[in-house]
């Protein structure tokens, strides 16, 4: 993570933060975590192409 400026990694940082708040929460529903990850992966996933759009120039 070394090509994320200090505001992406700041984001990343925060969405760990929310992975931690959510799971100290009580259990409602079986799938509620397991949704919730899915979730979290796909914002890190955003955050993570940053990078790699950066690098090979390309703004889609």
């Amino acid at each position: 993570m070394d090509k994320l400026t200090p505001a992406e990694r700041r984001v990343v940082d925060r969405l760990v933060e929310a992975w931690n708040a959510f799971v100290e929460l009580p259990r409602e529903h079986n799938d509620d975590v397991t949704e919730f990850r899915h979730g979290i992966h796909r914002l890190q996933e955003k955050v993570m192409c940053r990078p790699i759009r950066r690098t090979i120039g390309g703004e889609a």
